[in-house]
């Protein structure tokens, strides 16, 4: 099961590759004699490693070959050992685990951190508070799942823009849809109108003609695509915090993701739209700045997915939610878990979770070369 899901780490390192970031990767003694460094390009791959590794006698000696081999070198928490000198004068990020810590501690072991030219990377950084904090402290890097999670602002009411987009994604969900009527809606909107035209005339889909009206578009594309392409345009267009383009590809991921698990699992009797529906919402907190429950409100979504996308105890669709956000940020052992309780199979998950980031990828590109 291990190295099945280590395929997923891989594929999500091969995304991050092709979008030319760095990968921070930990590595225990065992990888480190194994030299599985060595199947990461050094341009690409921070090689994580404790302190308490770092002091085995065999490990020194490759983190100083790896360093003149071109890669980056991270401590995972650091604790200004004496004994470790010699790994943090090497180190390019020194790391430090920020959860359950005050600011006094953390001002403290900045203070420690040598050398000075090293980034500080602050590691398990769960909230946007505590995203602000640590900036303000002075780290430069930061790691975990706070873009994610929403900064919920007082009295916040949605804009006419917001209200606007989530009205027409409730005329899109309604079972029967009038096509003369939306096709008008779109075509009254210069944005939409021009997005979905240059989306269909992309090389991606190689049409032999042109396509040049939406009453076409929709002909051409088919019902299906079409909505879920008219989701991620009218998210995109309501998200726009500092996190936006990365919250955009995860949510198109979790939908296609859950959408497939729906379909692998068919005897569960969950339906794949839905799904789709529950993995697209799930981080309109986060990209709103306002709490779910007052989001779903306006959502075209039932009461158990509404509950699920509130997180509410003993729903149904929580834990595929909770299995795509442990996949999303490489949670493998908590992964592994999962799969044993909801009795599922791990190459079918891996292979779900593939192809649901090389959607989330492709979708957003697309979107985001149309409004360029």
């Amino acid at each position: 099961m291990a190295s099945t899901l280590a395929g997923s780490a891989h594929l999500e390192f091969q995304q991050i590759i092709e979008r030319d970031k760095r990968v921070l990767i930990p590595f225990s003694e065992h990888n480190i004699l194994d030299q599985l460094h060595h199947a990461m390009p050094p341009s690409s791959t921070v090689v994580q490693v404790s302190e308490e590794t770092f002091l085995r006698p065999s490990v020194p000696p490759i983190l100083t070959q790896l360093k003149a081999d071109g890669y980056l070198l991270a401590t995972s928490d650091f604790t200004a050992s004496p004994a470790c000198a010699s790994f943090y004068s090497l180190a390019d990020l020194i790391g430090m685990d920020v959860a359950g810590k005050t600011a006094a501690d953390l001002k403290s072991k900045l203070s420690a951190a040598h050398p000075p030219k090293a980034l500080k990377l602050a590691l398990r950084v769960q909230d946007p508070g505590r995203f602000d904090q640590c900036r303000e402290l002075g780290f430069n890097l930061f790691q975990g799942a706070f873009f994610k999670t929403p900064e919920v602002i007082t009295a916040r009411k949605f804009t006419s823009n917001e209200a606007m987009r989530l009205n027409l994604m409730q005329a899109i969900e309604q079972p029967e849809v009038d096509f003369e009527k939306l096709a008008e809606i779109i075509q009254a909107d210069a944005s939409l109108s021009y997005r979905l035209l240059s989306y269909l005339n992309s090389a991606a889909f190689g049409m032999r003609q042109k396509i040049k009206s939406i009453h076409q578009a929709i002909a051409m594309l088919g019902w299906r695509k079409m909505k879920n392409w008219l989701r991620v345009v009218l998210l995109n267009d309501i998200n726009q915090g500092r996190d936006a383009p990365e919250l955009m590809r995860l949510a198109a991921q979790r939908g296609k993701f859950l959408e497939q698990i729906a379909q692998i699992y068919n005897y569960w009797g969950f339906d794949p739209e839905s799904l789709h529906l529950l993995g697209i919402f799930s981080l309109l907190d986060a990209m709103l700045g306002m709490s779910m429950r007052d989001i779903v409100k306006y959502l075209p979504l039932d009461e158990k997915l509404k509950a699920a996308l509130c997180r509410e105890p003993n729903n149904e669709y929580l834990p595929l939610l909770q299995l795509a956000q442990q996949c999303e940020e490489a949670n493998w052992h908590e992964v592994e878990q999962m799969l044993q309780r909801l009795n599922m199979d791990g190459n079918k998950v891996q292979g779900a979770f593939q192809s649901a980031v090389d959607w989330g990828v492709e979708l957003t590109a697309l979107n985001d070369s149309a409004v360029d």
